[in-house]
């Protein structure tokens, strides 16, 4: 029989589960989309990258399974920039208007 501990420090995705808790923070930002200006769920990584988290049904290890994939820079196409306190847009689409 597995003890919690041994539940704790498995892996999903090439990190262990505490890892990324650790890494990965959420938190709520008003986002500038195409149809407006949105309240949204957002992802803090690593206490610098900040990225939009679509996934907000997800539960479990299906969500750690995707919290895995912003650790490994797969959803760069996410990524955000905050430019007001609160108020962000996503990077790459902004680099394409400019």
């Amino acid at each position: 029989m597995r003890s919690p501990i041994d539940v704790l420090s498995g892996r999903v995705g090439g990190f262990k589960k505490i890892e990324i808790a650790r890494r990965t923070v959420p938190c709520y930002k008003h986002v500038i989309e195409k149809d407006g200006e949105k309240l949204s769920l957002c992802m803090l990584v690593d206490s610098g990258k900040l990225y939009r988290f679509p996934y907000e049904s997800s539960r479990g290890i299906a969500s750690l399974e995707i919290k895995a994939r912003y650790l490994r820079g797969e959803m760069e196409h996410l990524r955000l920039r905050e430019f007001q306190p609160g108020l962000c847009r996503y990077v790459e689409r902004a680099e394409k208007a400019g």
